[in-house]
C-alpha cells in the first residue's frame, strides 16, 4: 500500500497532509517534536531514557507489556521493569555509533536526511536498524506480544530522522511485512514518488516546520489507520 496516495493512484493533496499532521493526539505531537529535538547532534542512555518515557507514555504503551509502569515522577524516572536499562544494554553501542555517522552525514538536511542522502547509504543504515529491531524483539516477547510495535518506537525515540513507528495494525493491514528494512525502504520509495507526482516537498506540509520525513510520514500512516497510536505492544 503506497501511504501518500490516493486508491485511484493520485497523489495525496499537501492539504490532506498538513490535516494529518494536525489530527495528531497532543502529547503524542509534543513528543515527537520533542524527540526531533533531543537527538539533534547527539545520543546517550539519558536522552535515549527520557525520549522512551515520553514517547512510550504518549502512545499508551505503559499500560501492558514491557513497558507498563515506565513514567516521569517528580522528574525522575520510574521504570519498574527495568526495561530502559536492558534496551540500552542490547543495542546502545549501535545506537551511539549509528546517531554519530548520522549526524556527521545530515548537516542541515537533517529533516530530509531520509531523501537526500544516497539510496546506498540509506540501504545501509536501513540494515543496520533492522539488526538492532531483532535484538529488541526478545526483549519484548510475550505471551500477548511479538514486540513489532515497541521495538520500532524505540528506533524512532532516537533515529527520528530515518525510522518511524509502527503501529499495532499497520504491520498487517499497511506494510504487511515484519522487515523493518523493507518498510524503511518503503517509505523512503513513496516519499520519493510522491515528490515528484506533487512536485512539491512533503516537508512543506507543515507550516511550523523541524518535522523529519519519517514524522510526516506517520502523521499519514496514523489517519490511513483510523487514528491508531497504539493500543498496547505487539
Amino acid at each position: 500500500m503506497r501511504v501518500l496516495f490516493e486508491p485511484s493512484g493520485e497523489p495525496h493533496s499537501s492539504i490532506h497532509i498538513s490535516y494529518c499532521v494536525a489530527s495528531r493526539e497532543r502529547t503524542y505531537a509534543e513528543a515527537v517534536q520533542d524527540i526531533i529535538i533531543a537527538t539533534r547532534e547527539s545520543i546517550d542512555f539519558g536522552i535515549f531514557s527520557k525520549n522512551s518515557v515520553k514517547f512510550m507514555v504518549a502512545s499508551k504503551m505503559t499500560r501492558r507489556g514491557p513497558f507498563q509502569g515506565l513514567c516521569m515522577v517528580h522528574g525522575e524516572i520510574h521504570d519498574p521493569q527495568d526495561i530502559l536499562d536492558r534496551v540500552w544494554e542490547a543495542i546502545g553501542n549501535p545506537i551511539v555509533d549509528l546517531k554519530h555517522r548520522l549526524v556527521e552525514a545530515a548537516g542541515r538536511s537533517r529533516p530530509r536526511m531520509l531523501i537526500e542522502t544516497p539510496a546506498p547509504v540509506v540501504d545501509r543504515i536501513a540494515v543496520d536498524l533492522w539488526k538492532m529491531f531483532k535484538r529488541l524483539l526478545p526483549l519484548f516477547m510475550g505471551v500477548n506480544t511479538v514486540g513489532l510495535t515497541a521495538a520500532s518506537k524505540v528506533l524512532f525515540s532516537v533515529f527520528p530522522e530515518i525510522a518511524l513507528p509502527v503501529e499495532k495494525t499497520q504491520w498487517r493491514d499497511i506494510f504487511q511485512t515484519v522487515d523493518y528494512s523493507d518498510i524503511i525502504g518503503s517509505m523512503r520509495a513513496d516519499i520519493s514518488e510522491w515528490e515528484k507526482r506533487s512536485e512539491k516537498k512533503l516537508n512543506q506540509c507543515d507550516p511550523l516546520g523541524g518535522l523529519t520525513l519519517p514524522a510526516f510520514y506517520n502523521a499519514v500512516v496514523i489517519e490511513a489507520a483510523g487514528g491508531e497510536t497504539a493500543s498496547g505492544a505487539h
